[in-house]
């Protein structure tokens, strides 16, 4: 490339600005607090910035890299086609083995919820003049259409935010490991689940036994005969974990507790400067670090895997307690794209 070329092009030239803008912002963004859908969104302009700089940038006569960028469309297209009808089908199968497995539940219909309301909204958009037309019904399908690409998009955003912060787990050793609590077996054993945050936690642990601290989080429920955190602690000492290296917090009935109250008993503990991380599911990983970030701790934690039906049910749920955490701001958003739906109808714009 011709690079006198590309610097007295002014339009290129403004593509690679809001490409270095959206990056910078990005990177400062991630760096305070990764755990916003705000990294979801900075990263997908970075990259549709990027896009459009190659694209316009190219000053050859055979257009060598406007045809690759072509096909790579093009792919991309297929991409999302056929990648949206194999997660329709994944969906709807492990939304069935969850139910055979788990058995049925509110949660565990969320999979099927999802699917089946994705696969109605378009036909019902399409095809609602012909089941009842009335303009009231119209503006109520139109809004419903509104609501779910939002959510769509919110969607894809988290999930994006959510492999960023897998894919820059904490590796290195730390001095404190806040290990968060779930449900237990029997109201007194650690279950497969909880089993695999511990198992990930003692992973990080062993890379520095001598100086790192394992924090079981969790209190006791109604239905539970132990703590959450004293199940967690005679799991570790089963897998030979010094007893005087594993410290509890048994009030915590919620993440958002975990994190408050593993803070100030790490706080009444450290005597110095120390580097703290959690252990949780993958899938937990990126709320759990939202709440680690509200109770004063911007760390990065590890997360374990579950099984593929169980986790892409267990995503659902995340993210709608997520939509429901920030609730004001949705609200916010989605009241301004109605309003402004209701005035472009009314406008005689649409």
């Amino acid at each position: 490339m011709d690079f006198s070329w590309f610097v007295n092009n002014p339009v290129p030239a403004t593509a690679l600005g809001f490409h270095l803008f959206f990056l910078l912002w990005f990177v400062n963004s991630f760096y305070f607090n990764r755990y916003r859908l705000r990294s979801g969104v900075l990263f997908f302009l970075c990259v549709l910035s990027l896009a459009m700089f190659l694209f316009l940038a190219d000053p050859t006569p055979d257009q060598i890299i406007t045809t690759v960028l072509f096909l790579l469309s093009v792919l991309l297209v297929l991409l999302v086609i056929f990648g949206g009808i194999l997660l329709v089908v994944s969906m709807l199968y492990n939304g069935v083995v969850l139910l055979r497995k788990e058995g049925f539940s509110v949660q565990n219909c969320l999979s099927l919820i999802l699917v089946i309301h994705l696969i109605l909204t378009p036909v019902i958009i399409t095809n609602y003049d012909k089941i009842l037309h009335h303009e009231a019904i119209e503006i109520l399908v139109s809004i419903n259409g509104i609501l779910t690409i939002y959510l769509l998009l919110m969607a894809i955003f988290y999930v994006t935010s959510g492999i960023l912060v897998i894919v820059t787990s904490q590796h290195r050793a730390v001095d404190y490991i806040i290990v968060l609590g779930c449900g237990l077996k029997m109201g007194k054993e650690v279950t497969p689940l909880l089993a695999g945050r511990v198992d990930q936690a003692i992973r990080l642990y062993r890379k520095a036994p001598q100086r790192s601290f394992l924090v079981m989080s969790g209190g006791q429920g109604a239905d539970e005969q132990v703590s959450e955190a004293a199940a967690m602690k005679t799991y570790a000492l089963s897998k030979g974990i010094d007893e005087s290296h594993i410290l509890l917090e048994e009030q915590s009935v919620n993440t958002a507790e975990n994190m408050a109250f593993s803070r100030k008993l790490i706080e009444s503990h450290c005597t110095g400067k120390c580097r703290i991380s959690y252990a949780t599911n993958r899938y937990h990983q990126f709320r759990a670090g939202a709440y680690a970030h509200d109770a004063g701790m911007n760390i990065r934690g590890v997360g374990s895997r579950t099984k593929t039906y169980f986790e892409q049910n267990a995503i659902i749920r995340e993210f709608l307690a997520m939509v429901h955490r920030d609730q004001k701001m949705h609200m916010i958003f989605l009241s301004i794209l109605v309003m402004l739906y209701l005035f472009m109808l009314y406008s005689n714009v649409l």
